[in-house]
């Protein structure tokens, strides 16, 4: 294992922005992984654990500390009663994973086909799509504490395929312990637990549509096809096949209170564009009772339709909710636009946006 120095970041992020990181290895298995947060605990130096760089925008400044770059592989499972129990490296493709868990027609993560990064970046996005999220069926992470150098496992307690909770790895909409507690952590596998011979979700709109006319109800590898090709409509598949450098989605959808509904609709009622992302459903209700709220709808509304453009970046003419690197672009003009979008948002609907994607090196 090699320890490089200033090596430019921005081909290892999918929006092709970012300075130099200031140090720079590849870990292979966990004993690497440990001896690269020894070496960097020794030299008190920060830690960014780097996946596909998928969800992520690196300052123009770069990092300085140790960028570790997670390529752990491996796939083992096991049979469990009604269950299939998969552990997986964190250096393995999410989506290589998905595809292996509907061969092993397993259900649970079908939905979340198609989704950039790796596995070890799953836990910690908590990451969600077409009705099901990661949390659902997370059973174990095991990760290095960077902070006392020891190994830890955060038990999921079974996830939802065995009726258990979640709380060790404090999952919410979009977060997590190990996204709550930046350079904290460095994940070395991910065990899930899969219904075997399940039933595939079929929550989202758009896939009940997409299957509407069918005789029979989907199979796993039906629907995990059809959330191939949405997604791609949409310009957020897998890295390699998307048609702009972008994070995917950039910002969160927001939740507002039940009562203050009513008077969103009006607005939104108001709003001369934004005809596709505000057509029905661009609202739900979630289990807590308050509102999800499609970001998508606001930021139309606000101004920046699919298409927008602005010097060197702009949002995706196919998602309003991704924000791309049109060429040549910095990060300061890729988060000049962002605020601009909030500003515009707060102003017109009194709501906040949140960024989704994690911010390096600012």
């Amino acid at each position: 294992m090699k320890f490089l120095e200033n090596i430019p970041l921005a081909p290892y992020t999918a929006f092709k922005i970012g300075g130099p990181a200031r140090f720079f290895c590849e870990v292979a298995n966990k004993a690497e992984l440990k001896e690269a947060a020894a070496w960097a605990a020794e030299k008190s130096l920060p830690v960014f654990v780097l996946g596909e760089g998928s969800n992520i925008l690196v300052s123009d400044s770069g990092f300085r500390g140790l960028i570790l770059r997670n390529r752990i592989l491996g796939l083992s499972a096991r049979a469990d009663g009604g269950l299939l129990h998969v552990e997986a490296g964190a250096g393995e493709s999410w989506d290589s994973f998905v595809e292996f868990t509907v061969r092993n027609n397993a259900a649970g993560v079908e939905c979340l086909s198609g989704i950039p990064g790796t596995v070890g970046a799953v836990p910690v996005q908590n990451i969600g799509a077409y009705g099901q999220s990661a949390a659902e069926t997370i059973d174990e992470v095991c990760a290095i504490d960077l902070k006392i150098g020891e190994e830890t496992t955060f038990s999921a307690k079974g996830g939802s395929a065995s009726g258990g909770k979640n709380a060790d790895c404090e999952f919410g909409y979009r977060t997590s312990r190990f996204k709550k507690n930046p350079g904290r952590y460095a994940i070395n596998s991910v065990s899930f637990l899969l219904k075997q011979g399940g039933a595939p979700t079929l929550k989202y709109h758009e896939l009940k549509n997409y299957f509407s006319g069918a005789a029979a109800a989907p199979s796993l590898p039906e629907v995990r096809e059809a959330v191939l090709k949405i997604r791609s409509k949409k310009g957020m598949a897998t890295i390699g096949e998307e048609l702009h450098s972008s994070a995917g989605s950039f910002f969160t959808n927001p939740a507002i209170q039940e009562a203050a509904l009513e008077d969103l609709k009006l607005k939104v009622a108001q709003c001369k564009t934004a005809k596709n992302c505000c057509t029905d459903p661009w609202f739900w209700q979630r289990k807590d009772l308050r509102i999800k709220i499609s970001a998508a709808c606001l930021i139309e509304c606000a101004g920046f339709d699919k298409g927008f453009r602005t010097g060197n970046v702009g949002v995706s003419p196919l998602h309003s909710l991704a924000l791309i690197n049109c060429g040549g672009a910095s990060a300061g003009e890729i988060l000049s636009l962002a605020v601009e979008i909030q500003n515009k948002v707060k102003e017109k609907f009194g709501i906040n946006l949140e960024v989704e994607p994690q911010l390096v090196g600012f």
